[in-house]
C-alpha cells in the first residue's frame, strides 16, 4: 500500500493532499494544467521535497518531516513513467530497460532476468536490439512501462503517459495499458487531465485544483455525485442546480435556470442533479418515445473523444450529449444545428 500526506509550497498555491492506494489498485488523478498532478508524482517520487507530511510504501518510510527521514530517488524503489518516455536514444530497446534496474544496484543475473520477463510481458521482446528512434509512439510507450516496471518493486507512478500518443493509437494503448498495469499487482497512481483515461484507470479517482483536492472518490462518486460543478466539468458530466417542487406521481419538476427539468427527487428544496451526456437523446423532430425532459436545444460545439463525440447544447441551460460519429453524420450535425435533447427522469441522479 502506498500512503501520503504532504504539504508543499508552490510558487502560486500550497499543494496539500492526503492519499492511499492499495496492491493492485490505481489512483487516477485529474485537474487542470497547473494543478499541481505531476508535484503530487515529484514529491512521492523524491524529485521535490515536501514542507511536511509523510510517504509510505509498505513498510517503508519514504519521507517523514518529523522523524527526519527523506531518501533519495533511487532507493525509493519506484517505477516512474514520464510523458514523454524519457528513453535514451542511444540505448536499445533492452539496455533502456536494463539501465533503471542498474541504476538500482541490481545483480546482472537479476537485471536480466527481470527485462526478459517485463519486455515478455508487454510483448515487445522482439524490439530488444533496436534503437527508441525507430520504432513507433505506442511501443516507445510499452518501453517506458517496461523500464518503469523492471525497476519499481513497491509502487507506480505514471505521468500522463498517454499523452504523447495520437488519438488512434491512444485508443489501442489504452486497453494494453489498463491490462498490464493491473497485472503487475502494485499500487499505481495515473496522472491525467483526460476524464475518459482516469474512467479508464481510476479505481478511485481524485480531483485536484491550485494544490487542494475538490473531490476524491470512486467512479461511480464523481459520475453521480460531482460535488461541484468544476468536478462534474473535468468526468465529463451534466451537471445543473435547481429547486425541486413538491412531488407528484413518483416524479418532481425541478426549476434550473427558469426551465423544468424532471426527475425522480423525493422532497422539495434545493437539489443538484447529475447525468451522463450518454443518457441525453438528440433528433431533429421531437422524440416519440417516454422520456418526460425533451427540449428545443442549439449546438455549440462538437469535440470527438475516441469513438464518441462530446456535443455541447444550448438547451435553456447548458447540456452535453454523446453519439457516435455515424450518428452525428446522420444527424447532419454542425455548429448551431437546431435539434431536440430529450433523457429520461430515472436518468436523472439526484442529491444535495
Amino acid at each position: 500500500m502506498l500512503e501520503a500526506q504532504v504539504r508543499k509550497r508552490l510558487r502560486e498555491f500550497d499543494l496539500c493532499i492526503a492519499l492511499r492506494v492499495q496492491a493492485g489498485e490505481t489512483l487516477a488523478i485529474i485537474g487542470p494544467s497547473g494543478a499541481g498532478k505531476t508535484s503530487v508524482l515529484g514529491l512521492i517520487a523524491g524529485l521535490m521535497a515536501p514542507d511536511e507530511g509523510r510517504i509510505v510504501v509498505g513498510e517503508r518510510v519514504l519521507f517523514d518531516s518529523a522523524q527526519r527521514v527523506n531518501l533519495p530517488p533511487e532507493k525509493r524503489h519506484l517505477g516512474y513513467v514520464l510523458q514523454e518516455y524519457a528513453l535514451f536514444p542511444h540505448l536499445t530497446v533492452l539496455r533502456n530497460i536494463e539501465y533503471g534496474m542498474e541504476a538500482r544496484g541490481m545483480s546482472r543475473d537479476e537485471v536480466a532476468r527481470r527485462a526478459t520477463e517485463t519486455m515478455r510481458m508487454l510483448g515487445i521482446t522482439h524490439l530488444a536490439g533496436i534503437r527508441p528512434g525507430r520504432i513507433s509512439g505506442g511501443e516507445r510507450q510499452r518501453v517506458a512501462l517496461a523500464r518503469a516496471i523492471a525497476a519499481s518493486g513497491d509502487a507506480l507512478l505514471l505521468d500522463e503517459p498517454l499523452a504523447a500518443l495520437d488519438a488512434q493509437t491512444r485508443q489501442m494503448a489504452r486497453g494494453d495499458l489498463r491490462r498490464v498495469i493491473r497485472s503487475v499487482g502494485l499500487p499505481a497512481i495515473f496522472v491525467t487531465h483526460d476524464y475518459v483515461d482516469a474512467l479508464a484507470f481510476g479505481d478511485q479517482i481524485c480531483v485536484i485544483d491550485r494544490g487542494e483536492v475538490v473531490q476524491m472518490g470512486t467512479q461511480e462518486d464523481l459520475l453521480l455525485r460531482p460535488k461541484a460543478k468544476f468536478v462534474a466539468e473535468f468526468m465529463g458530466v451534466n451537471f445543473l442546480h435547481g429547486t425541486a417542487q413538491q412531488p407528484e406521481d413518483g416524479l418532481c419538476k425541478v426549476l434550473v435556470d427558469g426551465t423544468e427539468v424532471s426527475t425522480t427527487v423525493d422532497q422539495p428544496g434545493e437539489v443538484f442533479l447529475a447525468f451522463s451526456p450518454a443518457d441525453v437523446t438528440l433528433s431533429l423532430e421531437p422524440p416519440a418515445g417516454s422520456a418526460r425532459n425533451v427540449f428545443p436545444a442549439r449546438v455549440t460545439g462538437l469535440l470527438q473523444l475516441g469513438g464518441r463525440i462530446r456535443i455541447d447544447l444550448d438547451a435553456g441551460f447548458p447540456l452535453v450529449a454523446e453519439l457516435t460519429p455515424d450518428s452525428v453524420a446522420r444527424l447532419h450535425l454542425d455548429i448551431g444545428s437546431q435539434v431536440h435533447a430529450s433523457f429520461k427522469a430515472t436518468a436523472v441522479e439526484a442529491y444535495r
